[in-house]
């Protein structure tokens, strides 16, 4: 006698489990992409950071002032003594300074928190004021302090204002 084959049913059973199992998978690889890829990283905190550490390294090294910082020419020639430019992609018909603001102060250590010494800045002051508001949509600002010494064994106590606009890119 010959044995006939009788696991037909099985699997039929297992081909709708073999295609549940492929849904479930599928569906959340395209949940994964989706939350990764649909809200854009906001990494104006990182470029505010980096435009800070670029503006005290070319004030300072190793702790002592660099020459002729404190000058009317380092003062107007701000981004150009720092090798900075403020050039951003036209992507929402943006100008180039418009979206960014640095400011450095310097102040005599011995006299802190008093009248600044010396101060330069550059780009979009109007981005200044909206950092005192409260909610959503506006400019990141961040400041920074730092301790520098000049030739002469003056001491300064420098603050190092950075915003980033780029609102409408992070939304």
């Amino acid at each position: 006698m010959k044995k006939r084959n009788r696991k037909k049913g099985a699997e039929k059973i297992m081909s709708v489990y073999w295609f549940a199992i492929l849904f479930i998978v599928a569906a959340a690889i395209v949940y994964m992409v989706a939350a990764f890829y649909g809200k854009p990283y906001d990494v104006r905190n990182t470029e505010a950071e980096l435009l800070a550490d670029k503006i005290a390294d070319c004030v300072s090294y190793a702790g002592y002032m660099r020459d002729g910082v404190m000058t009317q020419d380092f003062k107007t020639n701000l981004l150009q003594n720092c090798n900075i430019t403020f050039n951003v992609e036209d992507q929402f018909g943006w100008k180039q300074q418009e979206q960014y603001f640095l400011e450095i102060d310097f102040y005599d250590f011995g006299s802190y928190p008093g009248q600044s010494v010396f101060n330069a800045s550059a780009g979009n002051s109007n981005l200044k004021d909206l950092c005192s508001l409260n909610g959503g949509k506006l400019p990141l600002c961040l400041s920074r302090q730092m301790y520098v010494i000049d030739k002469q064994g003056k001491q300064y106590i420098v603050n190092i204002f950075t915003i980033i606009g780029k609102v409408e890119k992070n939304e």
